[in-house]
């Protein structure tokens, strides 16, 4: 009996409602409306009739109050034409075959009323409007929404559901839709904890494409509606295909777990070839030299690794500087200074950082202070709060080396530097050359987050 009454009621208010607001949305079954102007002239004639022949029998005075409810039906279906006629023929009325006592208090109360209707219909209108335009945005990125009750139970027909997943109304009504979904992911929808306390809820599952009956992956994001006393009352959700993007991703991870793998087994490889070709007399030199060597080999593999490792969604800055620049230190000089407070990089800035950080010790090796016995370097980085954002400062300094001397021009490893901030906001790259070691600045900008206790090392 419940369910044939609400089902009623749907098949009342949508044509009521677009009778009322009359903005049209052939797409969208249910949103088709707008009265023409013969039926919104008739349905402001009835209600005149009526009103006026209920108010005849009732007699003046009092029976003029019931032109009152026609003056509301009047301006909520015929609009401000036929509302203002309305109005004027119930004055007319009033002053003639149905005389009041005082006019003007019912000429002033008619024309509030005529008001109020005409205030309510626009309001409803424009309503209706961003209803329709918010369906027409969904149709056009592909996505479906959903509205169910606090159980997640579908109780009115939503066409772009049923496109989606290829059951017609009322197939899907309240439970019906799960039936579209993959068994595994079921209990993905309900969310975790309290639904009253979330903002969202996120799930990814799988809805069977009714087109070539396979499984696609799709991206569900539900916001719990609350009552007057903070209990769900209803879900909107809205589905999108994420099923490119998913095996895309699965792709990747496949390919970089390939790529470490195989990072792995090289460097498994130098290092069996590293320890065969040592003489078969035992060379304390040459053993000073292999683990010394194996030692900046497998701190390269673990950099290497940290860079591949494409499913982190962030890294942390000390873990990069220090996997990346372990196999340059010397542990029993300290040539290394490396300080700065807790900070996450994005992955991609993170594999920056990586590279660069590897180019620039690189270098000192070569040519600056890790040349010398004497020569230290020290690599700082700083994050200064501002509105809205932090800016962080990374600073590379060398001492205790040659004098440094500027290249003539910019090479692979200069641009490997630059690409450090290139994925952030601001990114900049400067280098100076003073006569006491070559200093390089790395300076960008990040969405503002709460700032954390400072990690200083040597």
């Amino acid at each position: 009996m419940r369910k044939t009454l609400e089902r009623s009621w749907t098949s009342l208010r949508d044509p009521f409602s677009s009778a009322v607001l009359g903005t049209t949305s052939s797409a969208v079954p249910g949103l088709q409306g707008g009265l023409s102007r013969p039926a919104r002239l008739a349905a402001t004639a009835v209600s005149l009739g009526l009103g006026l022949a209920v108010a005849v029998v009732v007699g003046p005075p009092p029976g003029v109050l019931f032109l009152f409810p026609a003056l509301m039906i009047a301006g909520l279906f015929g609009g401000v034409e036929l509302g203002l006629i309305a109005l004027a023929i119930c004055i007319a009325l009033s002053l003639t075959v149905l005389p009041v006592l005082h006019p003007a208090p019912f000429i002033a109360g008619a024309t509030l009323q005529t008001l109020l209707a005409l205030g309510l219909r626009e309001l409803f209108r424009e309503s209706r409007r961003w209803g329709v335009r918010y369906r027409k945005l969904l149709s056009a990125i592909s996505s479906a929404v959903t509205v169910s009750d606090s159980r997640g139970r579908i109780e009115r027909p939503h066409p772009e559901l049923s496109a989606l997943i290829g059951m017609p109304w009322p197939d899907y009504e309240a439970a019906g839709w799960l039936n579209a979904v993959h068994p595994d992911d079921r209990k993905l929808l309900a969310p975790e904890g309290p639904a009253k306390d979330l903002t969202m809820h996120r799930a990814e599952m799988r809805l069977k494409d009714p087109r070539t009956g396979e499984w696609r992956w799709h991206l569900m994001r539900a916001v719990p509606l609350l009552d007057a006393h903070g209990k769900v009352e209803e879900w909107v959700a809205i589905l999108t295909d994420v099923h490119e993007r998913k095996l895309a991703g699965e792709q990747q991870a496949l390919v970089i777990g390939e790529a470490r793998h195989r990072l792995k087994n090289l460097i498994t490889i130098i290092e069996s070839l590293a320890k065969s070709s040592r003489p078969a007399v035992k060379d304390q030199g040459v053993e000073t030299f292999l683990g010394k060597f194996l030692g900046r080999l497998h701190a390269l593999s673990a950099a290497g690794d940290l860079a591949l490792a494409g499913n982190y969604a962030s890294m942390q800055t000390e873990e990069v500087v220090r996997a990346t620049l372990s196999p340059f230190f010397e542990k029993e000089t300290g040539r290394f200074t490396i300080g700065g407070p807790k900070l996450e990089l994005s992955e991609a800035t993170g594999g920056a950082l990586a590279l660069g950080l590897n180019e620039l010790a690189t270098n000192s090796i070569k040519y600056g202070a890790l040349s010398e016995p004497g020569g230290r370097v020290a690599f700082t980085w700083t994050v200064t709060p501002e509105a809205g954002h932090r800016q962080v400062e990374m600073t590379w300094k060398e001492t205790g080396g040659p004098p440094p001397k500027k290249p003539d021009g910019d090479g692979f490893g200069s641009r490997v530097i630059g690409f450090i901030p290139s994925r952030e906001q601001n990114g900049s790259v400067t280098m100076d050359y003073p006569a006491d070691g070559y200093v390089c600045r790395i300076g960008f900008t990040l969405p503002d987050r709460p700032r954390v206790k400072t990690l200083e090392a040597e």
